[in-house]
């Protein structure tokens, strides 16, 4: 006969079996806490990626740079010269239907006075080509972020860009827009840029002897300079297709400078043709004189030939962030209003050293100017053609030129009022759009009288 458990068993097993359940149930709220937390963290990390990679779509499509620094934070790089290279760096470069990741990025400054604002500028090195504008050209490893700082519409540079392709120059840069986040911290909005290189998607030379040189009378007195004979002009040799530019070479290019500076002293113009492209020296000056950049005949004056028996060509044009009458440039010496006007011709001409001896001022580009574009201009037959590439380009591309002003500052508002915001400025930004758009079209009404197809001009064209 069996026995009955007594009551105390009965408890017993049944306080047994509740601390199993119990223990299961433990173990599976426990489980399931960590599974719930791991799927949180894995929605967090998507919600993140689909963020940042549909960031640029929610901010009117701008592309966003996102820089991750290994070997210094970016308060040491700025605080270095320029010319420090930092290596080893991330990049993920996120548009408005792709995400790509870079690694061994080198990162350095750029720029001359650029470098000394607040903002700086940039320049990444990629290890292998690669290519930021998302159109059908071939990439390249250098690339520019141009910070813009003074220039409160952020499209000069742009601007000049879009213009420097209606006239139908040889490379012209191309840029596209970024806001650009260091280590997770937003920096603003910036410019990717082609850097003006010796490159087969850039200015594609490749005789041996093919130059590119910079005529730089402001900063080329701190680098290996070499002085033309009449004018005393800095030459800054850049780039050469033979990575070791043998001295030979570089006295063989500033000869035929001095050549072509002999031979506009007496307007030789058969001699100068033979020298130089004529129609890019033309195309330089409608570009320089158009957007009265106070650069243009200083610095940043690019020129370049595809080996010795080559023309010299000049081009391309660069560093616009000063030009189109921005208010946040002036100099001690010059008559601010009229140098700002969109009326005057010929206005970056005040800069020519004239009377040196007798000038008191304190203006770096007095007696730094080259003239070689405004001796070019006393010859009848270089001016005929100012008037000839100007009908046959910019006429015809008023409208363009606006309606392409009005585009890229509608895209970019969003981001430059952030921009603003990062840099504490003060300035209204449609205010200085709308200034920037006015200015450019009275310019257009200047040009459109001093070289378009008017009575005027074509009874002066007879004359030539």
């Amino acid at each position: 006969m069996k026995r009955k458990k007594s009551t105390r068993a009965k408890n017993h097993t049944s306080q047994k079996v509740n601390t199993k359940q119990t223990r299961n149930f433990h173990r599976f709220v426990a489980f399931g806490c960590v599974s719930v937390f791991v799927a949180v963290i894995a929605v967090i990390s998507t919600i993140k990626i689909l963020e940042r990679t549909t960031s640029s779509i929610k901010k009117f499509n701008l592309p966003e740079l996102y820089i991750s620094l290994h070997d210094a934070p970016i308060e040491q790089i700025n605080m270095d010269t320029k010319d420090i290279k930092y290596n080893n760096n991330a990049v993920n470069f996120v548009t408005q239907n792709s995400s790509a990741n870079f690694t061994n990025v080198t990162i350095k400054g750029r720029g001359n006075s650029t470098w000394l604002l607040p903002k700086k500028p940039y320049q990444l090195k990629f290890p292998t080509k690669v290519n930021l504008l998302g159109n059908d050209e071939k990439g390249a490893k250098k690339w520019i972020l141009l910070a813009n700082y003074l220039d409160h519409t952020h499209i000069r540079n742009d601007t000049a860009f879009y213009i420097a392709k209606l006239l139908d120059k040889d490379y012209p840069i191309s840029g596209t827009f970024t806001e650009l986040y260091i280590d997770d911290n937003y920096n603003g909005l910036y410019y990717i840029t082609e850097k003006i290189e010796i490159d087969d998607s850039r200015v594609n030379l490749s005789r041996p002897g093919g130059i590119i040189a910079e005529i730089d009378n402001l900063y080329g007195t701190n680098e290996d300079c070499s002085y033309t004979e009449l004018s005393h002009t800095c030459i800054v040799f850049e780039d050469s297709v033979l990575n070791d530019l043998s001295s030979e070479q570089k006295d063989a290019f500033i000869k035929s400078y001095n050549l072509l500076e002999s031979a506009v002293a007496i307007q030789d113009y058969p001699t100068i043709a033979s020298i130089i492209d004529i129609d890019s020296f033309v195309e330089y000056f409608l570009l320089s004189e158009f957007t009265v950049n106070p650069d243009a005949y200083s610095s940043s004056f690019f020129i370049y030939r595809d080996g010795e028996d080559d023309l010299i060509h000049a081009g391309p044009g660069w560093d616009y962030d000063y030009a189109f009458g921005n208010r946040e440039w002036s100099d001690p010496d010059v008559d601010y209003d009229s140098f700002h006007s969109p009326f005057n011709t010929t206005i970056l001409k005040s800069y020519i050293d004239t009377d040196i001896d007798t000038r008191d001022d304190s203006s770096v580009h007095f007696g730094n100017t080259s003239t070689i574009i405004y001796d070019l201009l006393e010859i009848p037959k270089f001016a005929q053609r100012v008037m000839e590439i100007y009908q046959q380009t910019l006429s015809n591309h008023q409208d363009d030129i606006l309606d392409h002003i009005r585009t890229t500052a509608d895209q970019i508002r969003a981001a430059a009022l952030r921009d603003a915001n990062r840099w504490k400025f003060t300035t209204n930004y449609d205010n200085e759009v709308d200034y920037f758009i006015d200015w450019v079209s009275k310019r257009l009404t200047h040009f459109e009288e001093t070289y378009g197809a008017t009575e005027a001009n074509a009874r002066a064209k007879l004359d030539f």
